[in-house]
């Protein structure tokens, strides 16, 4: 397994964007609701942009959601689902996530 970061680097309620231990100019996105995460590669599947507006800024307006800042799509957190936008029924590539010991690893075989 790999190491991505410490459980408390990451807000809770909020996502966060980290470099992608195995693929060059990649990043993926670590969302955090209480002690649950959720790892996806930080791309939306409309154009395969970045999501982010701005540095870690990935969260709907009312929080609820992640958000792409391109078109505006949103996606579930938990599932990585679109629910709105034009990749509406499409879902986020899914990086698997394990906590041990307040720290976030992902297997080294991820996409």
């Amino acid at each position: 397994m790999h190491k991505i970061c410490n459980l408390i680097e990451i807000e809770d309620g909020k996502a966060k964007s980290f470099e992608h231990p195995f693929k060059e100019k990649r990043s993926i996105i670590i969302t955090r609701l209480g002690d649950k995460v959720w790892g996806y590669l930080n791309m939306c599947p409309h154009m395969g942009v970045e999501l982010q507006f701005q540095n870690d800024k990935f969260m709907s307006f009312d929080g609820s959601q992640l958000q792409c800042s391109m078109h505006g799509a949103l996606f579930e957190p938990a599932t990585g689902y679109c629910t709105w936008g034009p990749c509406s029924g499409q879902s986020l590539i899914s990086i698997p996530l394990v906590i041990e010991n307040e720290k976030i690893y992902t297997h080294n075989q991820t996409s």
